[in-house]
C-alpha cells in the first residue's frame, strides 16, 4: 500500500442506528438521484480531515451524533472518532464500529493545541507537519496542515465547477498557501529558504525604534569623550606624536637603565673587593698583634737562657776541679761542673735558635706591615670609589624617577586619546547606521514570478495532464500550458477557466489527477487520495439537473464517451491511490465489475434499496 491515507469505510453512529459505506476497491463511485447525501458523504470525509464544522441535514441528521472512519495511515490502521458537532477527535488502534473494547491511541482536536493535545494535523501529518509554506509575497511561513492539504485531496460539487485554478478554490484569504502548498508537492521542496520580507509599517517602525537607540547611543558616547571639542583627526595626530615621543623616552630610559644598572654593578664589584681587603687587613693587623706577642716571648727567653749561660760562667770561673783544701779533685764536683758546662752550652744554642726564629718573624712583620700600608690604601681608593659611584647612582634615580613620572603621564594621556578614538569611531558607524537608516528604501514584497514553481516541474506536470487528456479522448489537440496568473491549465490555448460548468469539472478532476501522478512518477509526497463531486457533470439532464442547459462545449463533450474513458483510466491508474467519485449519471455497464459502486436511489427507492446516505 502506497505511503498516504486511504478510507476504509466512514460510519454514521447514532444511539439507535447507524449508517455506513465501506469503500473495498481502489475507484469508488457514490452514484444515485440528488437530494441523497451524496454531497453530505464529501463534507463528512472533509469535517473528518479538520473541517471545523458539518451542517446538520434535517431531518435525517437528528438519528446521529457521531462519525468515525476507519483509515490506512501509511500502511497503518486507525480508526478516527468526531462527535457531531464537536472540534475533538479520538483515534484508536485498528479498524473498529465502536470504541467498546477498542485500543485507544490519542486525542486530537481542531485549531490551536494545547500543552497535551496536538492539532489533527499532528496526526495526518506527523512527518510532513513542520514543512513551511508561504502564505504570502511577504514571504510569511506557516506549516503544512491538513486543512491546506484537503484543498488537493476534495474537491465538492460546488468548488469543481468554478472558474478559479482547482488548486485555489478554497477559501479566499488561503489562496496564496494554496498556491504554496501545489507547487511543494509539485517539487518537493519546501519555503524554510526563502527570506521573509519586512511590511512597511513594519519597518517604518523598525527603523523608528533603531533611529532612536543610535540616537541614545551616539549621545551617551559623546558624553564620555575625554577630548569632546576635538576632531578624530586632531586626536589621531596627538596619538602619533605621542608614539613617537613615548618610544623615543623608552629608547633613552631603557639606555639611562642600562648605564645605571652597569654602576650598581660595579658597585657591587668594589663593595664586594673592599670588603675582602678588609678582611684581610683585618686578619694582617690581628697576625701582627700575635707577632709581635711571640717577639716579646722570645726576647724574654733569650734574656732567661743568657742569664742562664752568664750564671754557669761565673761558677765555672776560678774552679779547676780541685778542692781548696786538700788539692784533690772531687768527683761529683767534677761531675757538677760539667753539668754547670753543658746547661751553659745548652743555653747559647737555644739562644740561637731562638735569636734564628726572631730574625724570620721580624723578617714576616716587616713584610706584613708592608702588605697592611698597601692594603690600608686600597681601601681608601675603594672607599673612593664607592662613594663615586654611590653619588653616581644617587645623580642618575632623580632623573631616571622624572623621565618614568613622564613616561606614565604621556601613557595616560595616550591612552585617553585613544580611548576617544575608540569613542568616535563607534560614533562614526552608529551615525553611518543611523544615515543608511534613512536612505534604506522600504522593502518591496517579491515578485510573483521569483516564487512560481520550477519551470521543469510544470512542463512535467503539463506533460502528465496533457497524457491523461489523451487518454481520456477529451476533444481537441490537447496541447497544455500553464498560466502563472491564474494557477491554472490552458488547453489548445483556451484558458480553463473560459469553458462551461461541466467542461471545467472534469478539466479540474484532471488537474487534481495529474498532480497525484505526477507526485508519483517523481517520489514526491502526496497524500494518496483524490475526491471529486460531480466530474462528470458535463453529462447531467440539462432538464432534471440543477446546472441547467448545457453549453456549446458541454453539449460537444456530452456527445463523446469521455465519461467511459475518464472513469476507465482511473481503474487503470488504480495502484496510484484511492479515488472516491459521487456522480449522478450512470456507471457504463463494463465498468461496474470493476469498480465499486454505492447506489442511493432515493425516495423511489423499493425495500432491497438504499434510499440515501443516512
Amino acid at each position: 500500500m502506497a505511503i498516504g491515507l486511504k478510507i476504509e469505510k466512514i460510519l454514521f453512529l447514532g444511539d439507535s442506528k447507524d449508517s455506513s459505506i465501506s469503500f473495498n476497491k481502489p475507484v469508488h463511485i457514490v452514484h444515485g438521484a440528488s437530494n441523497t447525501g451524496k454531497s453530505l458523504l464529501v463534507e463528512a470525509i472533509d469535517y473528518m480531515l479538520g473541517a471545523k464544522e458539518l451542517k446538520q441535514v434535517e431531518p435525517e441528521s437528528q438519528n446521529y451524533n457521531e462519525i468515525a472512519m476507519q483509515i490506512y495511515l501509511n500502511s497503518e490502521p486507525f480508526t478516527v472518532f468526531r462527535k457531531w458537532p464537536s472540534l475533538n477527535f479520538e483515534v484508536y488502534h485498528g479498524l473498529v464500529d465502536s470504541k467498546e473494547g477498542a485500543l485507544f491511541f490519542n486525542y486530537f482536536k481542531h485549531g490551536k493545541p494545547t500543552k497535551d493535545v496536538n492539532n489533527i494535523t499532528d496526526f495526518y501529518l506527523e512527518e510532513h507537519k513542520n514543512t513551511d509554506i508561504l502564505s504570502n509575497l511577504y514571504g510569511e511561513k506557516s506549516s503544512l496542515t491538513i486543512r491546506l492539504l484537503s484543498r488537493v485531496v476534495l474537491s465538492s460539487e460546488e468548488k469543481i465547477i468554478q472558474s478559479n485554478s482547482p488548486i485555489i478554490a478554497g477559501d479566499t484569504n488561503e489562496n496564496s498557501k494554496n498556491k504554496y502548498v501545489f507547487k511543494y508537492l509539485l517539487t518537493g521542496k519546501d519555503d524554510s529558504h526563502i527570506e521573509t520580507v519586512v511590511r512597511k509599517k513594519e519597518f517604518k517602525s523598525e527603523n523608528k525604534g533603531k533611529v532612536e537607540t543610535l540616537n541614545d547611543v551616539v549621545g551617551k558616547l559623546k558624553l564620555n569623550l575625554t577630548f569632546p571639542d576635538e576632531t578624530f583627526e586632531c586626536l589621531t595626530s596627538r596619538a602619533n606624536k605621542l608614539d613617537v615621543s613615548i618610544d623615543g623616552l623608552l629608547e633613552h630610559i631603557d639606555f639611562s637603565r642600562e648605564e645605571l644598572s652597569e654602576i650598581v654593578e660595579s658597585k657591587k664589584k668594589v663593595s664586594l673587593e673592599l670588603i675582602n681587603i678588609t678582611d684581610r687587613v683585618n686578619s694582617i693587623k690581628v697576625n701582627l698583634v700575635n707577632f709581635n706577642t711571640l717577639k716579646k716571648l722570645y726576647l724574654s727567653d733569650i734574656e732567661r737562657l743568657k742569664s742562664q749561660e752568664e750564671s754557669a760562667f761565673l761558677l765555672k770561673v776560678g774552679h779547676h776541679g780541685e778542692c781548696d783544701f786538700c788539692g784533690n779533685s772531687s768527683k761529683r764536683i767534677c761531675q757538677d761542673l760539667s753539668n754547670v758546662k753543658l746547661l751553659a752550652d745548652a743555653s747559647n744554642a737555644e739562644i740561637k735558635k731562638i735569636q734564628s726564629k726572631y730574625i724570620q718573624l721580624e723578617k714576616t712583620t716587616d713584610v706584613l706591615e708592608q702588605q697592611l700600608v698597601s692594603f690600608n690604601l686600597s681601601v681608601s681608593e675603594l672607599k673612593a670609589r664607592l662613594k663615586f659611584l654611590d653619588d653616581e647612582v644617587e645623580r642618575r634615580s632623580p632623573d631616571l624617577k622624572s623621565e618614568d613620572k613622564m613616561l606614565t603621564a604621556m601613557r595616560k594621556e595616550r591612552s585617553l586619546i585613544k580611548f576617544d578614538l575608540e569613542l568616535q569611531n563607534h560614533i562614526r558607524l552608529f551615525t553611518k547606521g543611523l544615515q543608511e537608516i534613512q536612505l534604506t528604501p522600504v522593502p518591496k514584497q517579491y515578485n510573483s514570478k521569483d516564487l512560481y514553481p520550477e519551470s521543469g516541474a510544470i512542463d512535467s506536470f503539463c506533460q502528465i495532464y496533457r497524457d491523461i487528456l489523451l487518454s481520456i479522448k477529451f476533444p481537441g489537440d490537447n496541447k497544455v500550458t500553464f498560466d502563472y496568473n491564474d494557477f491554472d491549465v490552458v488547453i489548445d490555448e483556451k484558458p480553463r477557466k473560459l469553458n462551461g460548468k461541466g467542461v471545467r469539472a472534469i478539466l479540474h478532476s484532471v488537474f487534481k489527477i495529474a498532480l497525484l501522478k505526477h507526485c508519483r512518477k517523481h517520489g514526491l509526497y502526496h497524500p494518496g487520495l483524490v475526491i471529486l463531486d460531480s466530474p462528470l457533470v458535463t453529462y447531467r439532464d440539462p432538464l432534471k439537473s440543477k446546472h441547467g442547459k448545457l453549453k456549446k462545449d458541454e453539449a460537444q463533450l456530452a456527445e463523446t464517451k469521455v465519461s467511459y474513458h475518464f472513469l476507465n483510466y482511473l481503474n487503470e491508474n488504480r495502484h496510484m491511490g484511492q479515488f472516491i467519485i459521487i456522480e449522478n449519471i450512470d456507471v457504463p455497464e463494463p465498468l461496474r465489475n470493476v469498480i465499486s459502486v454505492d447506489t442511493f436511489y432515493g425516495e423511489n427507492a423499493s425495500l432491497d434499496e438504499r434510499k440515501g446516505l443516512l
